[in-house]
Order: structure tokens, then sequence, then C-alpha cells
């Protein structure tokens, strides 16, 4: 077993299609996915599973995107989860709140999937060099 077949990816988004798709896709690059519906299911996946990123809709049932990352990023069990956040809204907000959150990336839906692997990667990579950088 590889290292990506035992890191863990929490995808959650209100629409059903979209967390089948992304998780058929992840899987196939051999991530493990947990999915949820809504940001409180979302939260309790990742203080579970502890996943190497969170890849959150912004705008979902109960809690928002928005309020999972600022719950993950307040946690010190899970504060250094890589987090990808994303929307059908083509614009976030400003950089500076998503930079004040600590999300790693953004994606705007539709995305291709390979764009999405190579983001979710690069956001892993990003945060093992600033963990070897801060030993």
């Amino acid at each position: 077993m590889n290292d990506k077949e035992r890191q863990v990816i929490v995808v959650a988004d209100d629409d059903h299609d979209i967390c089948k798709l992304v998780e058929i896709q992840l899987s196939r690059h051999g991530f493990q996915v947990f999915t949820a519906n809504n940001g409180d299911s979302a939260l309790v996946l990742i203080f579970v599973h502890r996943p190497v990123v969170a890849l959150l809709d912004i705008m979902m049932p109960g809690l928002s995107g928005l309020d999972v990352a600022r719950r993950v990023r307040d946690n010190p069990a899970t504060s250094q989860t890589g987090i990808v956040m994303f929307s059908a809204r083509s614009t976030f907000g400003s950089e500076a709140d998503l930079d004040e959150l600590g999300v790693d990336d953004y994606i705007i839906k539709p995305f291709s999937p390979q764009d999405l692997v190579r983001r979710i990667n690069d956001v892993i990579n990003r945060r093992r060099t600033d963990e070897t950088t801060q030993l």
C-alpha cells in the first residue's frame, strides 16, 4: 500500500451527484473518500477520520463550508488539514477572507476531474513541504 492509498479525503456538498462523482474520481487515484451532504456531517467526518484534505462546498445546509473550515482550523487536532473550497459562484469573497480561514485552494464549479486531482495533490505536497520546513 502506498502513501496515497492511506490518505483520507472528506468531500462535502449538498449535491449528491457531485459527491458521488468526486468520490469516484478520487478513489481511482488511491484516496479513501468519505462524503457528507451538509456541513454538520462534514465536521463529524473530519474530526473522526482526520483527512489529509477536506473538500468543502461553500453553501450547504447547516454549517456552511466556511463555518466548517473555521472550526477545523480552530481545533488543534485538525488544524493541519488541507482545505479546498468549491462553489458554483464565481467569487468567494475576498482572498483575504480565505487566507484568514487558512483555505489552501478554491475551485469554481464545474471543474475537470483532472484539475481537481491536481489541485488536491498540490495542497498535499505544499502541506508536506510546510511540515518538513517547520521541523
